[in-house]
């Protein structure tokens, strides 16, 4: 079974090795053809790869039965007969259509029961052919037959640490993240402590760690970690609950990870094109590079910036209540929710700036162990290129920005499927199938 990357980001999506033939040639510029063997140094300038492509099916409603009508999608998963498996947060549910978009069953229910789900967050198919999902709100693993039978559970213990969420998913049913959090105290007077679990929180660097099923835990990685932003903390506080909030700093570069087939980590923690290769016992392998420069942050850049967050800030509403991780969501007194309101609000209008937006968005990687690589959008700009290369530094072209975009989920045979809204705003799935033998068509560089 092919797994993709969680959503957590539109952009961390990768395709079958049946969706490219990397054929095209680039032209134009001072550029030479794409080399015979569909490849390029990491080195080499950019040429222009174009997948061809045709929809098969679609799936969700505004009105209709209760498989039809989707909640929020939260993950996708193809079998390898060519199943889609789609996870609906606000149902808790599973939803099954079969390869030509037929419903076959829905699994498990929202609940507080055995094989039961409450916030499940993401969803793989193991190696055994089990389905295992993730439930956020239960901190543990709920495990199903692919035809819907309730297996067993394996939860996490917030106290000792756990998973605040999935990057990645490996093969045993473990899960690999950088999202962590521990609890202690009642829930009168709870305390939340996210980041290192493991008793270091002054060491430096974000851990990457494996939670197994079994609940131990692992740290696979230790990524560098930019110096923190200076300034003063906010804080608020009212009744039982308190608040701090660090000081903010934009265009830190983000870790992006995934796992390779043969179990080394592919890594990306800085703001320069360099991705990093993670071999056993956490040991750089391989570094690779190719010569795009990060863009400068300039005072325009800046500005607009501040103006996007604080836009989203009021686009947010006045919520009252606080999600925590492992538990439910709890409610906030009013005075406390306002005075979080504000010292977010304070925090972006006083934060700093790194010199230089981040050459790398996203980082994914297909059946075939080919990393694909979304480059961050010039600012002003919703979507960048997306590279290809392989773990053998290998550049097999760039898809431009308004062509294809990494999906959701890919299968076999060239299948792929993204979560998407209609037009009227309600959430559907879209299946496509990519050509296997296509002539990819090449665009001359500008």
């Amino acid at each position: 079974m092919i797994r993709p990357a969680s959503i957590r980001s539109t952009s961390r999506r990768c395709l079958s090795g049946a969706v490219l033939c990397l054929l095209a040639a680039c032209g134009g510029d001072g550029g030479g053809a794409m080399p015979a063997g569909g490849s390029a140094a990491m080195d080499g300038p950019d040429f222009t790869i174009i997948p061809e492509y045709e929809s098969r099916w679609i799936a969700g409603a505004l009105d209709g039965e209760d498989w039809e009508t989707f909640g929020s999608i939260a993950d996708l998963v193809f079998s390898e007969a060519g199943d889609l498996f789609v996870l609906d947060e606000q149902a808790a549910h599973v939803v099954v259509f079969d390869r030509d978009g037929a419903y076959l069953r829905t699994i498990s229910r929202q609940g507080e029961g055995p094989g039961e789900l409450a916030q499940p967050e993401s969803m793989s198919l193991l190696a055994d052919g089990r389905l295992a999902v993730f439930d956020r709100a239960r901190s543990g693993i709920q495990f199903f037959t692919p035809e819907g039978e309730y297996v067993e559970s394996a939860p996490f213990d917030p106290a000792r640490g756990a998973p605040r969420g999935v990057d990645a998913w490996l093969q045993d049913g473990s899960i690999v993240t950088d999202r962590e959090f521990v609890v202690s105290g009642t829930a009168e007077a709870m305390s939340i402590r996210s980041g290192s679990v493991d008793g270091t929180g002054d060491e430096p660097g974000r851990p990457i760690a494996r939670y197994r099923p079994d609940g131990t835990r692992e740290l696979l990685y230790t990524a560098w970690e930019p110096p923190p932003p200076t300034g003063d903390e906010m804080e608020a506080g009212g009744g039982s609950f308190s608040f701090t909030m660090s000081p903010v700093r934009a265009f830190d570069p983000g870790l992006h990870f995934t796992a390779l087939s043969d179990g080394r980590l592919a890594v990306v923690d800085s703001s320069g094109y360099r991705i990093k290769l993670i071999g056993e016992g956490g040991t750089v392998e391989e570094l690779l590079e190719r010569p795009l420069s990060p863009t400068p942050v300039t005072n325009a850049v800046r500005d607009a910036e501040r103006e996007r967050r604080l836009a989203e800030l009021d686009e947010s509403g006045n919520s009252t209540t606080l999600s925590v991780a492992g538990r439910q969501d709890i409610r906030m007194p009013d005075d406390f929710a306002r005075q979080m309101r504000e010292a977010y609000r304070d925090g972006i209008e006083r934060m700093t700036f790194a010199e230089v937006i981040p050459a790398i968005e996203a980082l994914a990687v297909d059946g075939d162990d080919r990393l694909w690589v979304a480059r961050t959008p010039p600012p002003g700009e919703e979507e960048g290129p997306i590279d290809i290369v392989t773990a053998d530094a290998r550049y097999l072209g760039t898809i431009p920005p308004g062509g294809l975009r990494i999906p959701d989920a890919f299968g076999p045979d060239g299948l792929i499927a993204y979560a998407d809204a209609h037009d009227l705003g309600y959430p559907i799935v879209r299946v496509l199938k990519m050509a296997p033998d296509t002539q990819l068509e090449a665009e001359p560089r500008r």
